[in-house]
């Protein structure tokens, strides 16, 4: 696997999400870089920079509530049954 650091060829990929933007539905498209990402939809020239931590530490938040959010429904099931 190459690095993004020692890639030659600039590294862009269209994701299969849609986001309604100005009455379309656009892709979402990623545009990689060495330290951050490029963020923007298709067809537009507006794009966010994103650091990948940043793309980890979100991840990881959301895992974290999906888990915080299972144990609540559990405890609450078992209050229920008993």
């Amino acid at each position: 696997m190459t690095s993004l650091s020692q890639r030659k060829s600039r590294l862009t990929f269209e994701t299969g999400d849609t986001i309604r933007e100005r009455g379309r539905s656009r892709e979402v498209v990623i545009e990689c870089e060495n330290t951050f990402a490029f963020v923007r939809l298709k067809g537009t020239k507006t794009r966010f920079q994103i650091e990948w931590g940043a793309i980890y530490h979100a991840a990881a938040k959301l895992a974290a509530a999906q888990v915080r959010r299972e144990k609540l429904a559990a405890r609450k099931a078992k209050r229920r049954a008993a």
